[in-house]
């Protein structure tokens, strides 16, 4: 989860679950060679109660000498403002407090504190809600969120394992009222329904349903692994893709429209069960409007995305934070975004970093070979469409093609080692 020599930021509320990670940290600092930090945020919700939560936070990070960033922020405001769920508003505003809190001390990963029973309560309302493959497999114990790594040290650690420890060591914590609400959906998932299901289902659903999630994992891996190597080549062999089950099928057209930058959010499971008709109907070229200027066009055996002509110019959005130490980028497919990497903080120095579509002409040294090599090469290299190559993005610095998201970087422009200073870029559609 962490390298020796890196600093964790702890997120830490002050209840049962982050104390005890906290303090498990900070006993194993040494053995892990890790640096700690403590982050904490007021959600602007509880008033005085969130004000001496925020309080006794800032004196457990002092009693174990920590450093410690806290801010507050209006959740409910936001809520409204964008009109979302108070939950959601809320968890919006603690990732982008903890990207800022990272980026200020330059941490390589948040720690978070989602344990066992947090686990089957996600994976209980994900079925609830009709997840598929992905959201049975639940939460993952590392992630990245835009850019920042996540850990979940006590992902197999359950709720009565954590009191029992912070009893075992004599710490104290402070109780949320509002975690027994129930007006939040997770709340009566936790104090009503899952208890319903132990007394009338399963005795052990928590393990059945903790199983399940590793089970899933395990496939939906192998799984992206194959749907990968299909999308890959830029196009879809409808031949192909009617010798896969209707599962595998789904599978790749996601990994099919990411690929080819339809924005995230935009991919819903009726985008999909909408091509797939397309495969069935053999006769000559057919087309299916996806919106946003997207269009999927079988012609014969070829299933591909196009760009409508009148549609707009493709744009992003590039943030940029200071951090120590490496992200290894995992090589996609050349402008599959959203898309992260790490660039030397030296080498950088105070020069502008520009996006910019990728021109006819353009060059960069790819890290790990010699020489330079035609961004043309590579396209031809990755079976990226023809149609689509002007619409990658290129990061620029110097006058130099500095990153090729969804590629690697650039040579002479990466990060020398883990206690490095560096810059994480991550880019997204805007």
């Amino acid at each position: 989860m962490a390298r020796r020599g890196e600093l964790v930021l702890v997120a830490v509320s002050g209840g049962a679950d982050s104390v005890a990670l906290l303090h498990a940290l900070w006993q194993l600092r040494g053995r892990l060679g890790l640096q700690l930090a403590v982050a904490h945020l007021n959600h602007g919700i509880r008033g005085a109660a969130a004000a001496a939560d925020a309080a006794f936070v800032r004196r457990l990070a002092k009693r174990l000498a920590l450093p410690f960033v806290a801010e507050r922020v209006a959740v409910p405001q936001q809520a409204r403002v964008t009109g979302i769920s108070l939950e959601m508003a809320a968890r919006a505003a603690r990732y982008a407090f903890f990207q800022r809190a990272a980026a200020q001390l330059g941490a390589a990963a948040v720690a978070v504190a989602h344990n066992a029973d947090d686990q089957a309560e996600t994976i209980l309302l994900r079925i609830a809600r009709g997840t598929g493959p992905d959201g049975l497999a639940g939460m993952s114990r590392v992630s990245q969120r835009d850019g920042l790594k996540i850990i979940r040290p006590l992902l197999g650690v359950t709720r009565a394992g954590i009191v029992a420890y912070l009893k075992q060591h004599r710490l104290r914590w402070r109780e949320d009222a509002s975690n027994r609400d129930p007006q939040h959906l997770r709340n009566r998932v936790r104090h009503e329904i899952l208890p319903l299901l132990e007394r009338c289902l399963n005795p052990q659903i928590r393990t059945a349903l903790l199983r399940m999630a590793e089970v899933m994992r395990d496939e939906n891996e192998r799984n992206d692994s194959v749907a990968l190597a299909m999308v890959l080549v830029g196009h879809l062999s409808v031949k192909q893709l009617l010798g896969l089950g209707r599962a595998m099928q789904r599978r790749i057209l996601r990994q099919w429209l990411f690929a080819g930058q339809v924005e995230a959010d935009r991919v819903s499971f009726d985008m999909i069960e909408s091509i797939l008709p397309l495969l069935a109907d053999q006769r000559g070229t057919k087309f299916l409007d996806l919106g946003g200027g997207w269009k999927v066009v079988r012609r014969y055996n070829d299933l591909t995305l196009e760009r409508s002509p009148d549609a707009a110019a493709p744009l992003w959005k590039l943030d940029v934070t200071q951090h120590r130490g490496i992200l290894k980028e995992r090589p996609t497919m050349p402008g599959q975004l959203p898309a992260c990497a790490t660039l030397g903080a030296w080498a950088v120095g105070g020069a502008p970093l520009v996006v910019r579509a990728a021109q006819p002409g353009d060059r960069m040294a790819p890290l790990g070979m010699e020489g330079t090599k035609k961004l043309q090469d590579i396209f031809t290299d990755a079976k990226v469409p023809r149609d689509q190559r002007a619409s990658i993005p290129v990061v620029e610095c110097k006058g130099q093609i500095v990153w090729l998201p969804g590629y690697r970087i650039a040579r002479g422009w990466e990060v020398p080692n883990p206690q490095s200073r560096s810059l994480r870029l991550t880019l997204r559609s805007g």
